[in-house]
């Protein structure tokens, strides 16, 4: 699916990729099991969830993965001290969910996530604590959503369908198109949930519900669905027709994600990059399947994205001055959405305490092609920078009463200056990462990089000016359906019941009210494990 043309990108649409299958995004995503910090689950708490805190939400996050114990050997390429630490105090080890997680165990990358460590250590930004607990700033190199002993992707299909999908009272339709949700009067003046249309080949069905429906289209659809039922803004509902049954204008608001950008440095050749892969070179292509066919090896047996670090703006680091030139420019900030004042108070709190990220970085073995370009000979390594509390939002919205036509997707990015204030500082601290050792041994020098203007030294008007060129999506799109109290733009209730209709239930990142700084992927399963507590009154 693509956005509509970003204004503060250079007019560029950005491409979002949906999981059409069983196991939805989780059987394409990146596989990068990263917990959410308590201090985010914590500020959902504080809008008015109840029963949405680190403290309540923590148990639910340990219930869905189960992580194997690395060997020693992999513990110590990749300096797993962080998850030493986790196993001997009953840490990680106590999680017992379905879905098998790992860490890497591809020799040639070990190289680049061990110097990943030291040098963010060298920066002064050792991690802090396990990142499992809550709290934690600094560099880990991380967990990922593969079977520790098949070396297969484990997704929310394979832990949680396959092992019961011969249940007689279960059935699973595929080939499937929603048109809507079913909606009839209740026995006082409102609505409830009976059903959900659909269409098969090319004959309409309805699935009648004996209970209730629960909605888990994800942050585009789910909004949509609602508007196609008539569960909306009545503006957009009546440009296109739909008979209003609930109004609520904050349908297919809040869109926030975490915009990112990469910066490609030549390495000097001495390890094996993922590069020929991604120019879909034959030798590198069968090398690889060798290795994993054979010994379960390779760069076919991991995720390409295994170490992380958030960090605060070093720029603040012993800088009043600028510290308080940027609560001054947030201070002064309007709001669109009545979450932006619970927004800017997390984003104040960062600023100010400075012990807490305020962006993550990656790297990875490969070059990033930049918007859409080719890509170029030789080795890279690229490192990317997300900014993971963003002021911008953006709309969902339909386009039409057709649901086979798209939404309209609008994120805004960068609209707030703040934004790109934070984010172009972020990406400029990239080149004293790729400057110091030991990655900068790893790097040619004076090499090339993946464009012209990926050279931008300590200059932030170059910074700022490559945010436009090459800033996209890290696919973390949340909040079109937020969990909050009516008179915050809640579309849900704290127990996942939308709003003005009975029998109605949303379980998707669409409920996620203020995004949170870690991916989304382990935030979802934590969703979806409180929400089946609550929807049977356990909690």
């Amino acid at each position: 699916m693509l956005t509509a043309k970003q204004a503060h990108l250079n007019g560029r649409t950005i491409t979002h990729i949906q999981g059409k299958m069983l196991g939805g995004s989780s059987s394409l995503n990146a596989q990068a099991l990263i917990p959410p910090s308590a201090s985010d689950l914590n500020a959902w708490g504080d809008i008015g969830n109840t029963g949405w805190n680190w403290q309540t939400v923590k148990p639910y996050l340990r219930r869905h993965f189960s992580l194997a114990r690395p060997n020693k050997e992999t513990e110590d390429r990749l300096d797993l001290g962080w998850s030493k630490e986790s196993w001997s105090n009953g840490g990680v080890s106590d999680s017992s969910g379905p879905v098998e997680a790992s860490f890497a165990d591809v020799h040639e990358e070990g190289t680049l996530a061990s110097a990943w460590i030291k040098t963010i250590n060298a920066l002064g930004y050792p991690l802090t604590n396990d990142p499992f607990e809550g709290f934690s700033t600094g560099p880990y190199n991380g967990a990922s959503t593969i079977d520790p002993v098949t070396k297969t992707r484990v997704s929310s299909s394979t832990a949680y369908y396959h092992p019961i999908k011969d249940r007689k009272n279960l059935r699973v339709f595929t080939a499937c198109s929603v048109k809507q949700i079913a909606l009839d009067k209740d026995n006082g003046s409102g609505y409830k949930a009976t059903g959900v249309v659909y269409v098969q080949g090319e004959e309409q069905k309805i699935a009648h519900a004996t209970k209730e429906v629960i909605l888990c289209a994800g942050v585009f659809q789910s909004p949509k669905l609602l508007e196609l039922s008539g569960i909306g803004d009545p503006k957009i509902l009546s440009q296109y027709g739909i008979d209003i049954k609930v109004s609520n204008s904050f349908v297919g608001s809040n869109l926030q994600d975490h915009l990112m950008h990469s910066v490609s440095f030549e390495t000097n050749g001495e390890f094996l990059t993922r590069d020929g892969l991604l120019r879909r070179e034959p030798e590198a292509i069968q090398a690889a399947m060798t290795s994993y066919k054979t010994n379960q090896l390779g760069p076919f047996s991991s995720s390409a994205i295994t170490s992380f670090a958030y960090l605060p703006v070093d720029d603040l680091k012993n800088n009043s001055q600028l510290r308080d030139q940027l609560l001054s420019q947030l201070c002064q900030t309007g709001t669109k959405h009545p979450l932006d004042t619970h927004r800017i108070n997390v984003l104040r709190r960062l600023i100010e305490n400075q012990n807490e990220g305020t962006a993550q970085y990656f790297p990875y073995a490969a070059q990033a092609s930049i918007a859409g370009g080719a890509l170029q000979p030789g080795s890279f390594i690229t490192f990317v920078v997300a900014l993971s509390h963003p002021l911008s939002t953006g709309t969902v919205h339909i386009a039409s009463a057709d649901p086979i036509v798209s939404p309209t997707i609008n994120h805004n990015y960068l609209s707030h200056p703040l934004d790109a204030e934070l984010q172009a500082r972020h990406v400029r601290y990239i080149e004293k990462i790729a400057a110091t050792e030991p990655m900068a041994a790893l790097l040619k020098k004076d090499g090339r990089r993946n464009h012209p203007s990926a050279f931008i030294g300590d200059d932030l008007r170059k910074a700022k000016e490559y945010l436009k060129l090459v800033g996209t999506t890290n696919y973390h799109s949340v909040g079109t359906c937020a969990m909050a109290p009516k008179e915050f733009g809640g579309v849900v209730d704290p127990s996942l019941r939308v709003y003005g209709v009975d029998n109605l239930r949303i379980v998707d990142a669409s409920i996620i009210p203020l995004i949170p700084q870690s991916n989304t992927q382990s935030l979802v399963y934590t969703i979806a494990e409180r929400a089946a507590d609550i929807i049977r009154g356990r909690v």
